[in-house]
C-alpha cells in the first residue's frame, strides 16, 4: 500500500515538474521573441571583389616592393622653388535651383539608409574597395601616398561641410539658398565615389546620398539634369558621369531609369561627326572641352550599363569628335579648343585639351594606337623640369587653371603606364604642389584661377588627381575596354579663345 502511494506521489511530482519546466520554456521563448523584435537589423555593407579581379588585387599586394620610400618630407622626393602667381581667364557661372522634375523619386528615401546588399566593383573600378585602395596606393605611390591620402581625406571633409541642405554644391561651397547646380554637384559626388564612398559609408554616407538625390530629383522631363549652370552640356555631362558611377557602385535599381534618360540626352545631343557644343547646339562649332567631359561620362555609362552596346558607339564617336580638333605637329599630336564641323582650321594646341584627348584615347581603348603615341609625344613636354607641376609657376601655357591641367595629365600618364617614366616623374611634383598648398580647412583655390573657378571646382579636381592610383585602374588591366578605329584629320591652325563654364 505504501509502495503504491509512493509511486502515485512520484508520478504526480513528475507531472508537476514537467508542467513547471514547460511553462518556464514558454515564458523564456516569448521573452526572447519580444526582445528580438525591438533589435535593429544589421545592414553592414560588404564590399565584394569579383573573383577574377580578386586575383589582380592580390597580385598588386604581392608586388608591393620593399624599397617603397617613406620620406619625412616631400623635398626628399622632389625639390622645386616657387615663382610668382599669375591669373588666367576662366569663369564659371551658376544659376538658381529650378523646380524639381516630375520624376517619381518617392522610393529614393532608401538611399538615405544603409545598403543591405553587397556592393560589387569590377573592371576599372575594382581599385576602390578599401583593401584594393590601400594595395594600389602602396603599389603605385612609392611613398607619395603618405602625403596624398591625408590631403584627400581633408578635401572630402571640406566638401562634406560645404554641401547645401538640398544635397548640392555651388562654385564657392556656400550652403545658403540651395544655389548649387548639377555640374559642381557631379564633381563633388565623383570625388566621394572615387574614394569608395557610398550611401552606406559610415562617415560620408549621408553626404553621398543627398548628392544622388539632388541629381535625380532635379532631372527634367526631357532627361536633362538641371540646373546645369551657364552651359547645359557641361553640367549635364558631369552630373550624368556621377550618376553612372553611383549606379555602378550601389547597384541601386532606382538609379537605372534616370541614368538611361540622362544618357539619351548626350546621345541625342551629339553631332553627326561626334562633336559637342554648348547647350547641345548642332551648328558649326565643335567644343573639345565639352567633348572631353562627354567621353568620360559615356565611358562611365558604358561601365554602368554594359548591355547597352549603343553607348560605346557614341563614346567612340565622341572621341572621334575630339580627334577632329587635333593635329600632328613637330612635338606630337596637340589638341585645340574648338574646331568647325566642316573641316575648318585647327587652332593652336592647348595643353589641357591635349592631355584630355590623350586620356580619352586610353579610356576608349585606343591606348596602343598611332594617335595615342603621337598624343603622348606632345604631352611629354609637361614632364620637362620647367613644365612639371609647381604652385605659382606659369609655364607659358594657354588658358586653363593648372589644377585642371594636372587632373587630365596625371590620368593620361597613369593610363599609359603607372610604372613608366612619365607618371613617375609627374606624380611627385603634383603631390608636392597640391599638398603644400592645401588650405588649412582642406580646400584648394588654384593660384592661376582663384575665384573665377571657385574652391569646389579646384578641390574636387585636385583630390581626384591625388586618387589616380585607384580611381580607375589602368585600362590594360580591364576587360571592358573596346578598340575603335581612329580618326586622323589634318587641317590648318587658327587661334581661339578657351573657356570653361559650369
Amino acid at each position: 500500500m505504501k509502495v503504491a502511494k509512493s509511486l502515485k506521489l512520484a508520478h504526480t511530482s513528475s507531472v508537476l515538474i514537467s508542467i513547471i519546466l514547460n511553462g518556464l520554456l514558454v515564458v523564456g521563448l516569448f521573452t526572447f521573441i519580444t526582445l528580438s523584435s525591438g533589435m535593429e537589423r544589421d545592414t553592414t555593407t560588404v564590399m565584394v571583389i569579383d573573383p577574377v579581379n580578386q586575383e589582380d588585387i592580390e597580385e598588386l599586394e604581392e608586388e608591393i616592393v620593399e624599397e617603397v620610400q617613406e620620406p619625412d618630407d616631400l623635398d626628399e622626393l622632389v625639390d622645386f622653388t616657387l615663382d610668382t602667381p599669375m591669373d588666367t581667364q576662366f569663369e564659371q557661372e551658376t544659376e538658381a535651383v529650378a523646380d524639381v522634375t516630375n520624376t517619381d523619386v518617392s522610393s529614393l528615401s532608401d538611399l538615405m539608409s544603409d545598403v543591405s546588399s553587397p556592393v560589387v566593383m569590377t573592371g576599372l573600378l575594382v581599385g576602390r574597395t578599401p583593401r584594393a585602395r590601400q594595395a594600389a596606393a602602396a603599389r603605385y605611390g612609392r611613398g607619395l601616398e603618405k602625403f596624398s591620402e591625408p590631403a584627400v581625406m581633408e578635401a572630402l571633409e571640406w566638401l562634406r561641410d560645404h554641401q547645401a541642405p538640398n544635397g548640392s554644391w555651388n562654385k564657392n561651397g556656400t550652403v545658403r539658398n540651395n544655389e548649387g547646380n548639377t555640374g559642381y554637384t557631379g564633381l563633388a559626388l565623383l570625388t566621394f565615389l572615387a574614394h569608395g564612398e557610398t550611401p552606406a559609408s559610415a562617415e560620408f554616407g549621408p553626404t553621398v546620398a543627398k548628392a544622388i538625390r539632388f541629381l535625380v530629383e532635379n532631372q527634367k522631363p526631357d532627361g536633362t539634369l538641371r540646373p546645369a549652370g551657364a552651359h547645359t552640356s557641361y553640367g549635364h555631362a558631369i552630373g550624368t558621369y556621377a550618376l553612372a558611377e553611383s549606379y555602378t557602385m550601389t547597384d541601386n535599381i532606382l538609379l537605372r531609369e534616370p541614368l538611361e534618360r540622362a544618357v539619351q540626352v548626350m546621345i541625342k545631343g551629339q553631332m553627326p561627326n561626334g562633336g559637342y557644343d554648348y547647350d547641345y547646339r548642332k551648328e558649326n562649332r565643335n567644343d573639345l572641352s565639352v567633348g572631353a567631359w562627354h567621353v568620360q561620362s559615356l565611358k562611365a555609362a558604358a561601365i554602368a550599363l554594359p548591355e547597352n552596346k549603343e553607348i560605346k558607339k557614341y563614346m567612340n564617336s565622341a572621341m572621334d569628335g575630339m580627334l577632329m580638333g587635333s593635329k600632328l605637329r613637330e612635338q606630337g599630336r596637340g589638341y585645340t579648343y574648338t574646331v568647325s564641323n566642316n573641316g575648318g582650321n585647327v587652332g593652336s594646341p592647348r595643353p589641357i585639351l591635349s592631355s584630355a584627348g590623350t586620356l580619352g584615347l586610353h579610356l576608349t581603348g585606343r591606348g596602343k594606337s598611332k594617335e595615342a603615341k603621337e598624343s603622348l609625344d606632345y604631352i611629354e613636354q609637361f614632364t620637362s623640369s620647367e613644365k612639371l607641376p609647381q604652385w605659382g609657376r606659369n609655364p607659358e601655357f594657354g588658358g586653363g587653371g593648372h589644377i585642371m591641367l594636372w587632373y587630365y595629365t596625371v590620368q593620361a600618364f597613369f593610363q599609359e603606364d603607372p610604372d613608366g617614366k612619365n607618371f613617375r616623374r609627374y606624380m611627385p611634383s603634383m603631390v608636392k604642389a597640391l599638398t603644400e598648398n592645401q588650405a588649412d580647412d582642406g580646400h584648394w583655390l588654384c593660384y592661376s584661377e582663384g575665384g573665377k573657378q571657385g574652391p569646389v571646382f579646384h578641390t574636387t579636381l585636385a583630390a581626384l588627381g591625388l586618387m589616380v592610383y585607384y580611381r580607375y585602374l589602368p585600362t590594360t588591366q580591364a576587360s571592358n575596354v573596346q578598340q575603335a578605329a581612329p580618326v586622323d584629320i589634318e587641317v590648318e591652325e587658327e587661334e581661339d579663345e578657351f573657356s570653361f563654364d559650369i
